[in-house]
């Protein structure tokens, strides 16, 4: 059950950077969206339609600092980072 938690953690994870990293490219690489107006006449290709939404999804930074935590917690449930804490008292 702690492996597929993991899994799940780890896609999600990859899933929310690259969504981020998506918007980040879609809102610079696509139209201005201060006019309104559809680019080239109305007619635009798939490859348009899908700057212009990656460009609309909201906070693009967000969504990549919750991927990087994601992905993090499921380092630290496979057990590729741990974390340690010791105490010593001496005898006196």
């Amino acid at each position: 059950m702690r492996g597929a938690i993991v899994v799940i953690m780890a896609i999600l994870g990859v899933v929310l950077v690259l969504t981020g990293v998506a918007a980040l490219w879609g809102s610079a690489v696509g139209p201005s969206r201060t006019d309104g107006s559809s680019p080239a006449g109305g007619s635009s290709g798939r490859f348009e339609r899908g700057l212009t939404v990656a460009g609309k999804l909201p906070a693009p930074d967000v969504l990549i600092k919750w991927g990087v935590v994601l992905l993090t917690l499921s380092a630290i449930a496979a057990g590729a980072i741990s974390f340690s804490v010791t105490a010593s008292a001496g005898t006196g």
